[in-house]
């Protein structure tokens, strides 16, 4: 129930628009833990390594977010050109 109440939290602040990749790392963590399970079936797996697996794609996700977040903000947005080299604009669609 924590997770679920943690979740709707950081979507309400708009937390998931703000870190593009913090979704993605959270699927990924998702399928690395399946893994981890279908692993155990026939081998031993250690807590450490499916905690430590899971939390490691999560703050990998998290930096490479941080990581865009700040290169778009150094970057100014550049306006879509089209035929020609010409700037695109509203009134030419």
């Amino acid at each position: 129930m924590y997770i679920r109440s943690l979740t709707v939290f950081l979507v309400r602040k708009g937390t998931l628009h703000e870190y593009v990749y913090l979704e993605h790392g959270a699927h990924w963590a998702i399928g690395a833990l399946a893994t981890c399970m279908l692993i155990s079936i026939g081998h031993h797996v250690p807590e450490w390594i499916t905690g430590g697996l899971g939390a490691g794609l999560i703050i990998a996700a998290f930096a490479s977010s941080i990581i865009r977040r700040r290169g778009e903000e150094r970057e100014p947005p550049e306006a879509p050109s089209g035929e020609g080299g010409k700037a695109l604009h509203s009134s030419n669609v």
